[in-house]
């Protein structure tokens, strides 16, 4: 895909996008990518520029690696427009509402650092702290640790069914159904 969009390649990403993005918005996020990554594609070294731009708040030593696990959606250690643009169909989504389980997909993907699987409370500690450090909080707060630890007991009470302290994919969407709040869980 080069600098402009064909009417074939707006239909193809609004269908990957499952509508969830206008033209407009898919239009504006394709200048913004290709001035950033005029080849289409961005690797972790293009990720480090892409959030200095998208996130200038965040501290310069601020672990964004959770992010880029997000985006990566087929993890070969790059990111293409249309993975950037489903990310954020499913984060920012202009068209239709925001839909849980693909959030709950992208959380955990997010939070399983070794890609093993599961989630576990280590792993949900490191990218919980992440987040919250990447928005400018002080992670060595006692309210913001307190906060973290928080949320990942309450998700490991409502979501571990086999109390393996490990959680599935699938365990946590089964306890959003049961519990729509744990939702609050992947927001810092």
């Amino acid at each position: 895909m080069g600098q402009q969009v064909s009417k074939k390649e707006m239909e193809e990403l609004k269908k990957e996008t499952k509508n969830k993005l206008n033209k407009k918005d898919i239009l504006q996020y394709h200048k913004f990518w290709h001035e950033l990554f005029p080849d289409g594609n961005m690797d972790k070294k293009g990720f480090i520029k892409f959030a200095k731009v998208a996130m200038p708040e965040a501290p310069q030593d601020a672990d964004i690696d959770y992010l880029f696990r997000a985006m990566d959606q087929n993890k070969d250690g790059t990111i293409t427009f249309k993975e950037f643009l489903i990310f954020q169909s499913i984060t920012a989504p202009t068209v239709t509402p925001l839909n849980p389980d693909e959030l709950i997909d992208m959380a955990f993907d997010m939070y399983d650092e070794d890609n093993d699987g599961y989630v576990t409370a280590d792993e949900m500690k490191e990218s919980l702290t992440n987040m919250f450090k990447a928005r400018n909080l002080d992670v060595t707060s006692k309210e913001v640790k307190n906060t973290i630890e928080q949320r990942i007991q309450n998700l490991l009470i409502l979501a571990d069914e086999n109390g393996d302290g490990k959680l599935t994919r699938e365990e946590i969407q089964k306890a959003y159904k049961e519990d729509p709040s744990i939702l609050k869980s992947f927001n810092p």
